[in-house]
């Protein structure tokens, strides 16, 4: 069974491959089991990322200014 922390590996690789959020959230993450929903923009530390809800209380955090995704 896939984890989160696999998930973010998965999709700062893809980063790295070039790709942005909106590819990957179309052909990855829209239909992988633990997300539960769509993006939500939102801030952290005063720049703007985009908030994935997880299961397990969990939340992927892309951050565009940084090219890369994290859990929260």
């Amino acid at each position: 069974m896939e984890k989160a922390d696999d998930l973010i590996d998965r999709c700062n690789r893809l980063i790295g491959e070039g790709m942005d959020f909106p590819m990957i959230w179309n052909s990855y993450l829209k239909g992988h089991r633990l997300v539960l929903g769509p993006p939500i923009q939102s801030y952290r530390n005063d720049q703007p990322v985009l908030r994935v809800p997880l299961f397990y209380r969990q939340t992927l955090i892309f951050m565009a200014s940084e090219a890369q995704f994290a859990i929260e």
